[in-house]
């Protein structure tokens, strides 16, 4: 099983980050789990949102009905517990671009402690199945790609 690239992702974190979109997510007393904690079906909504939240605020999904974005592969990989009532912190930026699908990189934090780390494939396709991503999409894209974790000082 492939593992998600934690170190580009904490490295996007710091000084500063630097991640295309950002969205603060309530959580809610319904997400919990029988251990007081924020359940992990709970925790994969909250990454849909702000996938959801990315692809608005990038203009980065179709504008035509011919071609539609879905996700083809996630990833999640839990780094510590998320608490009800406090609201989640969710970073979203690009990590790879191809022809017909892109892999998004997500990070969710709490009170400053980072709690989960995200890898989403996301694919074009229109009725014949995968399609090219769409230029101006993939300009926006483009814009959004985080740096590599290894950039020297």
């Amino acid at each position: 099983m492939a593992r998600v690239d934690r170190a580009r992702l904490d490295a996007a974190l710091l000084p500063e980050p630097v991640f295309a979109a950002r969205m603060v997510v309530p959580t809610r007393f319904d997400d919990l789990d029988i251990l007081g904690h924020v359940n992990n079906v709970s925790v994969v909504v909250i990454l849909q949102e702000a996938r959801v939240d990315f692809n608005r605020v990038t203009g980065s999904r179709p504008d035509t009905t011919e071609l539609r974005m879905m996700a083809a592969g996630l990833t999640v990989e839990f780094a510590g517990e998320m608490h009800h009532p406090e609201p989640v912190e969710v970073l979203t930026g690009v990590l790879a671009i191809g022809r017909t699908s892109f892999t998004l990189g997500q990070v969710i934090r709490q009170s400053g402690r980072t709690t989960a780390y995200s890898e989403a494939t996301m694919v074009f396709a229109d009725t014949n199945g995968p399609a090219q991503i769409p230029a101006a999409i993939r300009a926006r894209l483009q814009d959004c790609l985080l740096p590599p974790a290894n950039i020297p000082n």
